[in-house]
């Protein structure tokens, strides 16, 4: 009988666990116990940390609520920064494009500097994305995101993976996470990999296409709400 087939309850009640647990030989019952440990950890640890990322959605909803178009824009060149690239110096890309005045104007030339300098992959190509992105969406890029809310934040996400230049589902759902909206899934490959390990999923997909992502994103919402994370 496969472990796997009754580790995705991650919430079942203690008879139901323990009426399958019975039923396991010696190996699978140790691989099962070591699974639901697991899960028991993540519930745990989202509880201990739970006021510091709700705090940090606040900030972003806050940022989304003032309408700063130049803050909202660094976001979105933030998101065509990732792909292949540490957070953390897509951040310091958005950051030094703020702070030498390359969101708003500047050349591709200039920007791809700027990018290439905080350690950027791909800096050329990226920087062609932004300067497209800066002529499409600004100086009207929270109108342009409202508008597309109003059909839902799946469809909203959808939309923008679709028109928004260097993105895919991901980064458009991280775009919407960094403004203050939810209903989405960031499919990293960190994320991919603890989906894997908690038997969300079988294993980490080689390629991502639309309909693999939005099957994995179904079934991460599934196993949150299973563990009251929202």
């Amino acid at each position: 009988m496969s472990t796997v087939r009754f580790c995705s309850a991650a919430k079942a009640s203690l008879s139901w666990a323990r009426f399958f647990y019975s039923l396991l030989d010696t190996d699978e019952q140790r691989r099962y116990s070591l699974h639901m440990a697991g899960i028991k950890d993540l519930a745990g640890a989202y509880e201990r940390v739970s006021a510091i990322i709700q705090a940090r959605l606040a900030d972003f909803k806050a940022l989304y609520a003032t309408g700063d178009e130049e803050a909202l824009f660094a976001e979105m060149c933030f998101c065509v920064c990732t792909p292949q690239t540490n957070a953390h110096r897509a951040w310091d890309a958005a950051a030094l494009l703020k702070k030498r005045g390359l969101l708003a104007r500047g050349g591709e030339a200039r920007v791809a500097n700027a990018l290439k300098e905080c350690g950027v992959r791909f800096h050329n190509n990226k920087a062609s994305y932004i300067i497209k992105n800066r002529d499409a969406f600004l100086p009207e890029i929270k109108e342009r995101v409202d508008a597309l809310l109003n059909d839902g934040e799946q469809a909203a996400r959808n939309a923008l993976a679709r028109v928004v230049n260097g993105w895919g589902l991901k980064e458009a759902s991280h775009f919407l996470r960094n403004t203050g909206h939810g209903g989405v899934c960031i499919l990293d490959r960190h994320i991919l990999r603890k989906l894997a390990e908690y038997k969300v999923i079988p294993a980490v997909p080689k390629a991502l296409p639309a309909p693999l992502y939005f099957e994995i994103e179904t079934k991460m919402i599934q196993f949150s709400k299973k563990l009251d994370i929202p």
